[in-house]
C-alpha cells in the first residue's frame, strides 16, 4: 500500500472543507451529487486486506455478487428501499438504493480462494489473504550439443 505520509488526512480535510463551504453547502450537495453505489473502506492488515461496505437490509446473499477480475474486486447487486414513499413524500434523500456496481481495486493480485466474506448488522467484512509466497518457475536447462 501507499506510504503513511503521502496519503491525505481526510478527517482534516473534511473539517477544512467544512470551515469554508458550511454545511448549508453539503446539505444541498447530496442532492445534486447522487451516491453511486454503496460507501467501503479499505483496511492494510499485516497478513489480509480488509473491505467493510455499506450494505443495509439485504435479506439474501442473492442479492450481492462478488467477482475478481485481475486485481479488481466487484462487487454487484441491489440495495433494496428501506421505506416506500412517493415522490411527493419524500423531503429529503441521500441514502444509497438500488442497483449498484462497485469496482475496488486491490493493490495485489489475489485468487477467489484467497477471499472471505461475511455479513452482519447491514456490513459486508471482505477479507483478502496476502500470497506471501511467490511462485518459482523452474527453467530447463538445454544442452546445446
Amino acid at each position: 500500500m501507499k506510504d503513511k505520509q503521502s496519503q491525505v488526512n481526510w478527517e482534516k480535510f473534511s473539517k477544512t472543507i467544512d470551515q469554508v463551504l458550511g454545511q448549508d453547502f453539503w446539505d444541498d450537495m447530496h442532492h445534486v451529487i447522487p451516491k453511486r453505489g454503496p460507501a467501503y473502506d479499505l483496511y492494510d492488515a499485516e497478513s489480509h486486506l480488509v473491505v467493510i461496505v455499506d450494505l443495509p437490509g439485504l435479506a439474501s446473499s442473492e442479492h450481492l455478487t462478488l467477482k475478481q477480475n485481475g486485481t479488481n474486486l466487484i462487487l454487484e447487486g441491489h440495495v433494496p428501499t428501506a421505506y416506500q414513499a412517493s415522490e411527493q413524500q419524500t423531503l429529503h434523500k441521500e441514502r444509497f438504493q438500488g442497483h449498484y456496481k462497485r469496482t475496488i481495486r486491490i493493490p495485489f493480485h489475489f485468487t477467489p480462494d484467497e477471499v472471505t466474506s461475511s455479513y452482519k448488522n447491514g456490513l459486508l467484512k471482505i477479507q483478502i489473504q496476502k500470497n506471501k509466497d511467490e511462485d518459482t518457475i523452474p527453467i530447463q536447462m538445454v544442452d546445446k550439443g
